[in-house]
């Protein structure tokens, strides 16, 4: 229904009418029906259309607050609203605010909202804990989170450790409940991360860090999640734990939370031990692990008894060899041949400058690049050409080994889909940012760990939305861009006559999509209004479940 004007010429002249007209469809053709005319245009009272306008505005939405306020700049007071409503959305689908309020149910203290609060701040602006609380928490649009004070934060991070089994439970839960996805393939690995300040406790402990900085304590934090990228769990170690015996704590919390069939296990050869994998046959469980170059993974490359096979999706080639009930697969990548070949060709340069300045330097010895190269002989150093002929073999190769009933090709390919733990290694170092760690006792440092595992849980549970679900995973750009999009969204207020609106921002970019790919209605217009006026009404989310996984 809208508002015409319609001119009719009398008498020589020409009179302007103003009509309100609706739109309908009369036999199949669409017609505008005159529902009332409201009179010539020169003889109007621009009060009674006042009045007349302020009376159809109780039973409106947000007209009358956002017609003369058409642009954003026209806001006071504005917060931002962002990904909120798309985070909570998740929250509850994925159960996590189910568990926490059913735990929290004996205390009236907001411990649940604030472990959301947490979360939603690590994707939108991660910081400390107290930074969220004096900067991020009065930045955001969020009424709930009225009340909540820094104590709460840090309590909510005890609440996280205590319920951590029970969320990831709720986590594998709702993954059944909208896939029932075939649990094929896990994927683990184990990273670590340092410590600033002192800290307390038996988790941060000094040991092999894969930053290179020995200078600090150090936790470890491992990690499953399925071939698509779906987390499934976390643990958090002692920063001494070597990886292997990290892995073997990983696969027991495994076998003993999950209800899973066959299970193939992918993990780097730096997880691994002969005494890991001997264990995992003689429990059935099959697996696809890295090769150490032992005297079979050689044997391996030099095998001619296979010819090389492309991997469609990936810039590698294979051959297999089966070994005492074992495969043995012999993987080539030819671009990584080209880096390994120039990098040697580097190292050699810088050696041999190195050896006429100096043939008995002893610093040689300490330079593992060098060491590779090179045959002692008395006081003497000199290049080994059987080495460099013997690294030149290696150039782009790597061996995987595997006692899974899978052919060669699918080998390869659960190996290259470790890059999903690797990936979702870097968010928590990267985006979501894992360190700093200020914490100094282990159950604060094990809930910390938990605000970034799950906020990496509603990252991929937001990209596989956007993907379209089952097992499709958007990329990290178009999430970026979409979160970005996201961040402009805005509410403030606005004051009509001497009333005050909660209005929130258009939708700009691919904001949209975000609301769209879980089902869920953008929030209103108008958010908010005077407490006695009855003319703004809340829209009531979808009800749509959110597919994930």
């Amino acid at each position: 229904m809208f508002v015409r004007s319609k001119r009719v010429h009398q008498n020589g002249k020409v009179y302007e009418y103003l009509l309100l007209v609706e739109t309908t469809r009369e036999r199949g053709k669409v017609v505008q029906r005159t529902v009332l005319s409201l009179g010539r245009a020169d003889q109007l009272d621009r009060g009674r259309i006042d009045a007349m306008v302020q009376g159809l505005a109780g039973l409106t939405q947000s007209a009358l607050v956002l017609d003369p306020h058409s642009e954003a700049e026209g806001l006071q007071d504005c917060r931002v609203l962002g990904a909120l409503p798309i985070l909570r959305r998740l929250w509850r689908d994925l159960g996590i605010e189910g568990v926490l309020r059913t735990a929290n149910r004996k205390t009236e203290v907001p411990l649940a909202e604030a472990a959301f609060a947490l979360v939603a701040a690590r994707l939108m602006a991660p910081q400390s804990k107290r930074a969220t609380y004096r900067s991020w928490l009065r930045s955001v649009y969020a009424p709930e989170f009225e009340g909540l004070a820094l104590h709460h934060f840090y309590q909510a991070l005890d609440l996280l450790e205590e319920q951590k089994d029970a969320i990831e439970q709720a986590l594998w839960n709702r993954t059944q409940e909208l896939f029932a996805p075939v649990l094929d393939l896990v994927l683990m690995d184990t990273t670590n991360t340092y410590f600033h300040g002192e800290t307390r406790g038996d988790l941060a402990q000094f040991g092999k860090s894969k930053e290179k900085r020995y200078d600090r304590r150090l936790i470890s934090v491992g990690l499953l999640v399925t071939r698509d990228g779906v987390p499934m769990g976390h643990e958090v170690f002692p920063g001494n734990l070597h990886d292997a015996k990290a892995f073997v704590a990983l696969l027991s919390r495994l076998r003993s939370r999950f209800r899973i069939g066959r299970v193939v296990l992918c993990a780097d050869r730096g997880m691994v031990s002969e005494e890991i994998l001997r264990n995992l046959r003689d429990q059935g469980i099959e697996y696809v692990v890295g090769a150490r170059m032992t005297n079979t993974a050689e044997d391996a490359i030099s095998y001619t008894g296979a010819n090389w096979e492309d991997v469609e999706g990936h810039s590698i080639r294979v051959k297999p060899m089966g070994v005492d009930g074992e495969t043995y697969v012999v993987c080539h990548n030819p671009k990584e041949e080209q880096h390994d070949r120039e990098r040697r060709k580097e190292v050699l340069t810088r050696l041999r400058t190195q050896l006429s300045k100096n043939p008995s330097g002893s610093s040689l010895l300490r330079n593992t690049s060098y060491r590779s190269f090179i045959r002692v002989q008395g006081q003497a150093i000199t290049l080994d050409e059987a080495k460099i002929r013997r690294s030149a073999r290696y150039d782009g190769k790597f061996v995987l080994r595997s006692n899974a009933d899978l052919s060669h090709t699918d080998i390869a390919r659960a190996y290259r889909q470790l890059f999903q733990v690797e990936r979702a290694f870097r968010d928590l170092k990267g985006p979501l940012e894992l360190r700093p760690i200020r914490h100094f006792v282990d159950r604060r440092i094990r809930g910390h760990v938990a605000v970034c595992f799950l906020a990496y849980a509603l990252e991929m549970a937001l990209r596989q939305a956007l993907a379209g679900g089952k097992g499709s995973v958007a990329s990290e750009h178009d999430y970026h861009e979409v979160m970005a999009d996201l961040a402009r969204l805005g509410v403030g207020t606005l004051t009509s006559g001497d009333r005050t609106y909660a209005v929130r921002t258009p939708l700009q970019g691919r904001a949209f999509e975000a609301f769209s790919a879980i089902g869920l209605r953008p929030p209103s217009k108008v958010l908010k209004g005077p407490d006695n006026d009855p003319k703004i009404l809340h829209q009531g989310e979808s009800v749509v479940p959110t597919t994930l996984f």
